[in-house]
């Protein structure tokens, strides 16, 4: 439409050229810089608790061995996914 224009000021000039009614826009940021993080002002600070300490190596690998294979329930709906969600909250 345009042809080959080597600067911007030449592609502005076409634009008001072609749009003559219109005022050009050039881009805009999203968003005031004065509303930058109000939303973590405003939420409520927590302490962090205190959690049990985390199982390591092997004893991992034996939890994770238990949990999946020995203590295995047979469900009506068959064998249970790794991250399923409670029934009816997907949709």
């Amino acid at each position: 439409m345009f042809g080959r224009l080597s600067r911007p000021v030449e592609l502005v000039e076409a634009i008001q050229v072609s749009y003559p009614h219109q005022p050009v826009k050039m881009g805009k940021v999203h968003g005031s810089l004065a509303r930058a993080g109000k939303v973590k002002s405003q939420t409520p600070k927590v302490e962090k608790q205190e959690k049990k300490k985390a199982v390591k190596g092997r004893a991992k690998k034996r939890a994770q061995y238990i949990s999946r294979f020995v203590n295995v329930t047979l469900t009506p709906g068959g064998k249970r996914s790794m991250n399923q969600q409670p029934a009816g909250k997907s949709g």
